[in-house]
């Protein structure tokens, strides 16, 4: 029975077999509880507080029938669970008022709750953004499955409303502290949940609308301007830092919103660990991770602090896969005054790609401190300069500006065979987080460059170097 009353959301300690202790349960839900008791077969005595049952074999199914009293959830409100305000749980939906319960006992506020009612998703609304944070942190914790609109500070549970009732028993055994759980752990579960969501949509070359709708909705929150040029390339840009001085450097995040082939309408998304595949046709990772990898990048600067001001501009590309043609009509004033621009479209793990096929994508000094900051902090050292193909990051590199394409992940681009491992796209998302964090880094390696040709300039030297042809 006590398994039960937690799947509800009562609150109480366990006297001995029998005895159960209710002290700490409001006299509204006490009320309740009675209730429903009263309309069963058990046999139970209520002494003050405590209830005293006996050994009875609980039915699931008849216990939800008596818990599901005439309208119970009418109003799908909650509150903050506390001595001074104690909400009835009479007002929460049947199968989501223990997730609702335990989220409170672990200090989340809540204001709105469903579950569904068999039509939609169950949700919950929550009073800020860190209760939305921390109760998302709690449901990875106990892996229940869930999708976090931040913005709107609800969490939708990508589960069926019966299945709820057997996630709250294991918040139940978790403690009220919880500072052991790491921050990375969170950001790992958003960030998976923000490529899972782009790997869903469509967007095959020349028909990207949905998902450039999709991406500029993310984007809206997350920039200070944001427009799409006539050939239908995402342009953006945000600054952070101090609004009182002029950034001094400015740095492209760049990624395509195209995918080869159509994504198969009902694919399934299928996860063996860390490694992503497609049931069916294309995954789409080429270039959705990378895609993911930047909105995850942009939120995450959203909570930093910067000494200096630094300007940063997003180009997600349309028709890339068809010869680099959204990058090649980008206009050269959204570009003339970007720094350093860094490409997030390449596969597999750990490449800094400075060039192809005798073409230099940037000088070296940049490739190797890009890898230098990737490995700091990192035993692994997976980050090195190389070689590889083409990319968006010829274009920007044309323009004279110091390029590089880093791994995202994905392998098999362009098969049915194509898998993305989140390990390794996670890993990129904490690149471009250094970049950010090490700025000084980044500056200083500029500086050399433009010290190493003092009397020439950096882009008509590198454009008369190395002429970058825009074919593909």
């Amino acid at each position: 029975m006590s398994a039960l009353l937690v799947e509800q959301g009562f609150i109480f300690s366990q006297v001995d077999s029998r005895t159960l202790d209710f002290s700490n349960e409001s006299e509204l839900n006490v009320e309740f509880l009675k209730k429903i008791l009263n309309e069963s077969n058990c046999c139970h005595e209520w002494q003050g507080s405590l209830l005293i049952v006996e050994d009875t074999l609980w039915n699931e199914s008849e216990w939800l029938a008596l818990c599901a009293v005439p309208g119970r959830g009418r109003t799908e409100m909650c509150g903050y669970f506390d001595e001074e305000d104690n909400v009835s749980l009479a007002m929460l939906d049947l199968y989501i008022s223990g997730l609702v319960r335990q989220l409170n006992r672990l200090g989340c506020m809540t204001i709105m709750s469903c579950d569904g009612e068999g039509e939609r998703r169950p949700n919950i609304v929550f009073a800020t953004e860190n209760d939305t944070e921390r109760a998302a942190l709690l449901m990875v914790e106990v892996e229940l499955k869930h999708r976090v609109k931040l913005a709107r500070k609800t969490i939708v549970i990508l589960k069926e409303r019966k299945e709820l009732l057997s996630f709250v028993s294991l918040l139940n055994e978790l403690p009220e502290n919880l500072s052991a759980i790491s921050t990375e752990h969170l950001e790992r579960t958003m960030f998976e949940n923000v490529v899972e969501e782009l790997l869903e949509i469509p967007g095959v070359s020349g028909y990207e609308s949905i998902i450039r709708n999709h991406v500029m909705k993310k984007l809206a929150t997350l920039t200070d301007k944001m427009t799409v040029d006539d050939y239908g390339n995402i342009l953006a840009e945000v600054t952070f830092g101090r609004a009182c001085r002029e950034p001094s450097l400015t740095i492209l995040l760049n990624s395509h919103l195209d995918v080869v082939d159509e994504i198969e309408a009902g694919r399934e998304i299928l996860k063996c660990g860390p490694v992503w595949t497609s049931s069916s046709g294309i995954l789409g990772a080429d270039d959705r991770a990378g895609v993911g990898v930047i909105l995850h990048t942009l939120k995450q600067l959203q909570q930093m602090e910067f000494r200096a001001p630094v300007k940063v501009k997003i180009a997600f590309t349309v028709e890339e896969e068809v010869g680099l043609c959204g990058a090649k009509s980008v206009s050269s004033e959204f570009l003339e005054d970007i720094h350093a621009a860094l490409v997030v479209d390449r596969r597999g793990r750990g490449d800094v790609v400075t060039g192809t096929r005798g073409i230099d994508f940037c000088d070296e000094l940049f490739g190797e401190m890009l890898a230098l900051i990737g490995n700091l902090g990192d035993d692994e050292n997976r980050w090195e300069p190389t070689l590889g193909g083409s990319s968006d990051t010829r274009i920007w590199a044309q323009q004279g500006i110091q390029s590089v394409n880093l791994s995202v992940g994905y392998q098999y681009e362009h098969t049915s065979r194509e898998e993305l491992n989140l390990d390794d796209a996670f890993a990129t998302a904490n690149l471009l987080k250094k970049v950010f964090l090490h700025l000084d880094l980044l500056k200083s390696a500029l500086s050399g460059i433009r010290r190493a040709t003092p009397n020439t300039d950096e882009r008509l030297r590198r454009n008369g170097r190395k002429s970058v042809s825009a074919a593909s």
